[in-house]
């Protein structure tokens, strides 16, 4: 890989201008090239590539162009199922083959300032992987643009007014993160009362006796009701007890949940959390099946290769909530899976606008990032995999893009997140970063195990495109004025629905 060129006038020395004269000779003077090179690796006799190399050329060895086809025969050796995003930019009409496996098993980012072609690239890479017979993708769009850029046969769109993410499925660490304020002073009673009134609540529950699960725990993912834990919560907070005496007193709890109540009470009316407190699909333990089956799109009569969740109607306070528990429960399932199977069932999850809820410094986002986190770190082993997808790296958390092995880099123009990215890369190849500016839309540098070498690549053109194009003042500008009906956009804005 070439990684520096440089030209400049020879200059002889003086003994050799000296012997000239003494020969009667003139120099002729010509420009000095040199390149600076990184070994990538070697070829064989066989015509074998392979990454790496023990042994380096002498000085004044001669230098050749690499014919096309051997640049075709190393790509096409080196990627896995001939699986092509695009072509090369320096060489249009070779493919530009990856190793999926190694995109996607070890985790990869797509970054790019916007306009750079980020959700053209996505929806491309998409596509191709929908061609597969059997194939599991779960993208979180932020923006609702991708339900226009699939065929329908395949994908299944989740629209983020009919999710429901029932608070059931949470495990206790979740319950008590969205219920408890543990700078309180009586955090820690209320914590140790909820494990106690949990798992009562789920083990007494009806449905869940018939299920004959030799121990139900606190985390255990079955239905219970949340009304009768706040009842308990108002009982013992108002609870009168007989003392020693025989005059009355108030209980050992008395007081200590009560703004725990006006916390929960407060989100059981915030019509917000609907899809988390309030479920209607998916409010027994037998419908855990049915809730997975349509997030995994293993619908019975009609499976979705790709599940779009537009979480773009969600609001902030929740939409971390909810994240949170789609990650955390897909993780489980492949766990299980794994365990019960002695095989994987890979899962690709496509985080779109990552740092918005991946933040490294957000508090709010903690429960979120976690859970990728904890897929980043853990997941190869069970066949889930993450894609980054984002326009300021710097603002992801670090511990996540620490864990991917492909970067898929778009035009980056901002000095700060150059050197971010600057970071992240071996220190043989950081210089390629002086490149990124000059990217083209929709091409990119892709670095990484999943390709050959740092390679510049035109992705192709996803067909359908994703509703993301740039809005055209000049044209838009341009048209005779007509009459907008506000009250049409200011009513929709009111009842959160088109």
């Amino acid at each position: 890989m070439i990684s520096n060129i440089r030209m400049r006038e020879s200059i002889p020395s003086s003994r050799e201008i000296k012997d000239a004269e003494e020969t009667d000779e003139y120099f002729l003077e010509f420009p000095e090239r040199r390149i600076s090179v990184v070994p990538i690796g070697t070829i064989d006799p066989s015509g074998k590539f392979e990454r790496g190399t023990d042994i380096l050329p002498t000085v004044n060895t001669p230098v050749y162009a690499v014919h096309k086809k051997l640049i075709n025969d190393i790509y096409k050796f080196y990627s896995i199922g001939d699986f092509s995003i695009g072509k090369l930019s320096l060489i249009p009409e070779q493919d530009a083959k990856i190793d999926l496996d190694v995109f996607l098993g070890r985790h990869a980012v797509i970054i790019g300032q916007t306009g750079s072609g980020k959700s053209w690239t996505v929806a491309s890479i998409l596509q191709k992987i929908a061609n597969f017979p059997k194939s599991t993708v779960v993208l979180f769009d932020l923006h609702g643009e991708y339900k226009n850029a699939f065929n329908n046969e395949y994908i299944d769109f989740i629209d983020g007014k009919d999710l429901e993410f029932p608070y059931w499925l949470m495990n206790f660490q979740e319950l008590t993160d969205l219920m408890i304020d543990r700078s309180e002073f009586s955090a820690p009673n209320q914590i140790a009362k909820f494990r106690e009134i949990l798992q009562q609540a789920k083990e007494t529950n009806e449905e869940n006796v018939t299920l004959n699960i030799p121990k139900i725990t606190i985390d255990t993912p079955v239905f219970f009701n949340f009304q009768n834990i706040i009842e308990e919560f108002k009982r013992l907070d108002v609870e009168r007890i007989i003392g020693a005496t025989g005059r009355e007193k108030n209980g050992p709890y008395h007081g200590h949940f009560t703004r725990l109540i006006m916390r929960i009470e407060s989100k059981l009316n915030d019509k917000r959390f609907n899809l988390i407190f309030r479920p209607v699909k998916y409010n027994t333990s037998a419908s855990m099946e049915l809730l997975f089956r349509k997030i995994l799109g293993e619908t019975i009569d009609d499976p979705k290769k790709i599940v779009i969740i537009d979480i773009s109607p969600i609001p902030m306070e929740v939409r971390n909530s909810v994240i949170s528990l789609i990650l955390r429960c897909m993780f489980d399932f492949v766990y299980w899976y794994k365990r019960i199977n002695e095989k994987t069932y890979p899962i690709a999850v496509f985080f779109e606008e990552a740092h918005s809820y991946l933040s490294e410094n957000e508090r709010s986002m903690k429960s979120t990032r976690l859970s990728a986190e904890k897929i980043a770190k853990e997941g190869r082993k069970y066949g889930i995999s993450l894609t980054v997808i984002s326009q300021r790296p710097r603002e992801v958390s670090a511990t996540i893009l620490s864990q991917c092995n492909s970067f898929m880099c778009l035009r980056i123009t901002n000095p700060d997140d150059q050197i971010y990215v600057k970071r992240l890369l071996p220190d043989s190849i950081r210089g390629i970063v002086s490149i990124f500016s000059t990217l083209r839309r929709g091409e990119c540098i892709l670095l990484g195990d999943s390709i050959m070498m740092p390679t510049r690549i035109k992705i192709d053109k996803p067909d359908p495109a994703p509703s993301s194009e740039d809005t055209s003042f000049f044209n838009e500008w341009n048209q005779e004025h007509e009459e907008i009906d506000v009250n049409s956009v200011l009513n929709a804005w009111r009842r959160q629905e088109d």
